[in-house]
């Protein structure tokens, strides 16, 4: 008997809600800003660039021959660290062996540092034209870059991969 009272109660509560009130309120129609999405102006077409400028070509190109020097180097020397690093596994630390396979290691990381400089060269010249592009109606210069960036990325890490195997063999 007592959850009658409390029963009544609430759906006075709720239906009260649904009585008018008198009073200005607003339309439940369609605002001016709900309708259709008002087109923007036309904007002036973006001009897709074939080529690089001069000198950001240039740049460019001397990242990458910076780039394929640093590779030629690194594989002239693999084979030669490849085998002291193998002559090394399974000896002491600190032997001479070991010792010898760490240095050679430590130089070759040291060779491959034009290869990762050229990277960041290329990642400043990616940046750079992405930065002009968004200020002018220009596109299509970043994937210039872009292409030669993924080629000397995917050089790196090749290069990063085989002396972190080295690494594995020398633990």
């Amino acid at each position: 008997m007592k959850k009658f009272p409390a029963l009544v109660m609430i759906i006075t509560v709720m239906l009260s809600g649904c009585a008018m009130q008198e009073g200005d309120f607003p339309s439940l129609q369609k605002r001016p800003y709900e309708g259709e999405p008002v087109m923007d102006q036309p904007t002036a077409p973006t001009t897709v660039i074939s080529s690089l400028p001069a000198d950001i070509q240039a740049r460019l190109d001397a990242a990458v021959a910076q780039s394929k020097a640093a590779q030629d180097q690194f594989l002239n020397r693999l084979p030669a660290v490849k085998s002291r690093v193998d002559a090394a596994r399974g000896a002491a630390q600190s032997s001479e062996s070991w010792v010898v396979a760490h240095m050679d290691l430590a130089a070759l990381e040291i060779q491959r540092s034009p290869s990762v400089e050229a990277l960041a060269d290329i990642d400043a010249l990616y940046r750079d034209q992405l930065e002009r592009e968004t200020t002018t109606d220009q596109s299509g210069g970043t994937a210039l870059i872009a292409r030669q960036r993924d080629a000397v990325q995917a050089q790196v890490d090749r290069q990063q991969a085989e002396i972190d195997a080295m690494k594995d063999r020398l633990r």
